[in-house]
């Protein structure tokens, strides 16, 4: 079947607010799990955390509005708590959760954690552990019961690359970085080990034996660490039971793996679903054990598999109602298409929604790269890899069926699609073993017979989109405005930075670039190029996409954050910033007087009056 049908997406409508959303479709993404010592299931999400019946998961027994999005997470020996880090558009912090009693207790803040929150608990549960990015990257210790700060010292420069420590009941800490890692001596002495890698980095220790994310297991010869049989098959990501009995590694689509830290056994081996192609990942704690049940998020789908410990041969139950979130929106009728986050592998990522009442189905299309879909919903182009080799933008109609394939350069890049939905356009590029590769930008009238106008160049970055009057190329750091009618420049600019994305708006009249470092607003007609401020704080806040309204007053640009600015394109005044999303936002698009925007979080958001 052309479309595949699978579970409705929740779609939650919110009371009208400026400057808020109005609907949320799906409830987000599971990023960490635990279980409690009841044997409850906690889900870390990246809207909010959830307390589950493992063997009825669904609806959940409470949630809890954590102020952003859990990215790391695990379970306290108490058996009654958690302790997790949230991120946010506005900052991170972490937490101590009791779901059953409903209490939490923020125990930290800071601006930004880094790319990924890097920490453990004492295995009394005294403490928590953590490396503070920076300059210097430090190693703090916080108490649990009061939040105060016991410790800090300072830790070597290639410790910021780290995404797990290890805490012995001493206190020493072992710690990845470097060509190795390091031993933190309570004191703040460091020794250098050289064991560890960004691959068998570790998160699990007692007072003579250390585990690493991978299943490596290591133990002390001679006061040295050598390597001894464990769970060694492989994995990426790893969690720590509340009583410290069970250790979970985790590779996603591959398998789960627990192991009994007592009977030094592996106690559970299950296999999930793969594909072929690209994986799709993300931070946190993906799998976890309690003494009846394991868990598992399946990552193809962000759904969550559960089985009973004794039974690995097939789930009990699968949480659902999450996604990996969208790249690309786009709307017919009351129906919403969305190119989802999955990348380009054999499952499918193009998924139809209907804004009505949930019902989704998935379009039987395999290593998508991006796609467009007419407003009449009669139309749908994708632009995949083919199985044989090579790339193609191929024709569907509203039915799913193949109508047209058109071969493009070897490597896929986007799609355009003119407002009025006459012609559509393509960016595709050549595989080169080093350089830059040969750039092609071509763009053509639904129903002609051969590409109107081809734009070639050299480059790996590169963007693409068309008004009815217009076509903006990015190659490089070289913007060309073509006009459809005649294929003659309208413009040309060089942009200092690298271009992420581009968008034109419906009056041909403006090109908004999210770029690396400063966003831009280019005026065609005199080729004027504005600097767009924002107060967007971190490293590497680059914009990574971008969109107008359509009638050109505002610009819209999505970031890693999760924040969106919002500017009047007349003075490129930033008017708003906006704060929903918990994770780097990756879609943003206009649609029938609001703003619509989606990304890491997995959530697809409408919004209300932006002024």
């Amino acid at each position: 079947m052309p479309w595949l049908s699978i579970d409705p997406a929740p779609i939650i409508r919110r009371e009208p607010a400026p400057g808020a959303p109005v609907l949320q479709i799906f409830a987000g993404k599971p990023h960490a799990l635990a279980f409690l010592g009841d044997g409850s299931l906690v889900v870390g999400g990246s809207r909010e955390l959830s307390l589950h019946d493992p063997a009825a998961p669904t609806p959940a027994r409470a949630t809890f509005d954590l102020g952003g999005g859990v990215e790391w997470m695990t379970a306290h020996p108490d058996g009654e708590s958690v302790v997790a880090a949230v991120r946010s558009s506005r900052g991170s912090a972490v937490v101590r959760v009791w779901p059953a009693a409903g209490k939490i207790v923020r125990l930290l803040r800071e601006p930004s954690f880094g790319w990924v929150f890097a920490g453990n608990l004492s295995p009394d549960g005294t403490q928590l552990v953590w490396r503070r990015n920076g300059a210097v990257p430090t190693l703090c210790a916080v108490d649990l019961a009061t939040g105060a700060q016991v410790r800090e010292h300072a830790l070597p420069p290639a410790a910021n690359g780290t995404s797990t420590l290890a805490v012995r009941p001493d206190g020493a800490v072992y710690i990845a970085g470097g060509p190795g890692g390091y031993l933190v001596h309570p004191d703040g002495r460091v020794e250098e080990c050289s064991v560890f890698d960004s691959f068998s980095a570790p998160f699990f220790a007692t007072g003579g034996t250390v585990l690493c994310i991978d299943g490596k297991r290591l133990g002390l010869v001679d006061g040295k660490l050598g390597p001894f049989p464990g769970p060694t098959k492989g994995a990426r990501q790893a969690s720590i039971a509340h009583d410290r009995r069970h250790l979970t590694f985790h590779e996603p689509l591959a398998h789960v793996r627990v192991w009994d830290v007592l009977a030094r056994s592996v106690v559970f081996a299950a296999e999930q679903r793969g594909c072929y192609g690209t994986n799709p990942t993300w931070r946190g704690q993906s799998a976890a054990a309690g003494a009846n049940h394991v868990a598992a998020i399946q990552h193809l789908d962000a759904s969550v598999d559960i089985w009973r410990i004794d039974q690995p041969a097939e789930p009990i139950a699968r949480l659902r109602g999450y996604s990996q979130g969208a790249r690309r929106l786009r709307f017919h009728g009351r129906s919403l298409t969305a190119h989802t986050l999955q990348p380009a592998n054999t499952d499918p990522g193009v998924m139809e929604i209907d804004l009505r009442t949930g019902a989704a189905q998935m379009l039987a299309a395999r290593r998508v790269h991006d796609m467009v879909r007419t407003a009449d919903g009669q139309r749908l182009v994708v632009l995949h890899e083919n199985d044989s080799g090579g790339s193609a933008a191929t024709h569907y109609d509203a039915a799913g069926e193949a109508l047209e394939q058109f071969p493009v350069q070897k490597a896929a890049g986007t799609l355009a699609l003119t407002p009025s939905d006459g012609a559509w356009a393509v960016a595709s590029h050549t595989w080169v073993d080093s350089g830059d590769p040969t750039f092609h930008a071509q763009w053509r009238a639904f129903g002609a017979a051969k590409w109107a106008k081809t734009v070639k160049g050299r480059s790996y970055f590169h963007a693409l989109d068309l008004c009815d009057g217009a076509a903006a190329v990015m190659i490089g750091h070289a913007l060309t405005v073509v006009a459809l009618a005649k294929n003659k420049p309208l413009q040309t600019a060089s942009i200092a930075d690298t271009v992420r994305a581009l968008a034109l708006s419906r009056d041909c009249a403006h090109v908004g670039l999210a770029c690396d470092d400063q966003p831009r607003l280019v005026h065609v007609a005199s080729g004027v190029i504005t600097e767009l401020k924002h107060e967007i704080a971190g490293a590497r806040q680059w914009p990574k996409c971008v969109c107008f309204d359509e009638r050109g007053v505002w610009l819209f640009l999505g970031f890693p954050s999760g924040a969106i600015t919002q500017h009047r394109v007349a003075t490129g005044a930033l008017v708003a910033t906006h704060h929903a999303h918990t994770d780097e936002v990756r879609a943003l698009a206009w649609h029938d007087g609001s703003l619509w925007s989606s990304g890491e979080d997995g959530t697809i958001l409408r919004w209300g009056d932006l002024g």
